[in-house]
């Protein structure tokens, strides 16, 4: 996946997660909340450690 694709996979998992939070307490679903944002952290952190190598080796 390119990082951009990662990128907008991660916004729209937070927009996602987002969303959970507008709904009544008893439609929120907390593992789905969780999981969203913890896989939009995951792609955000790939794409930065890829470019943190990328800057490396472009010294």
């Amino acid at each position: 996946m390119e990082d951009k694709e990662k990128l907008d996979a991660a916004i729209f998992l937070l927009k996602s997660a987002r969303e959970q939070l507008k709904l009544p307490y008893y439609k929120f679903n907390t593992t789905r909340y969780v999981d969203e944002i913890r896989e939009a952290r995951r792609l955000q952190a790939d794409v930065l450690r890829e470019s943190k190598t990328l800057w490396e080796r472009l010294k």
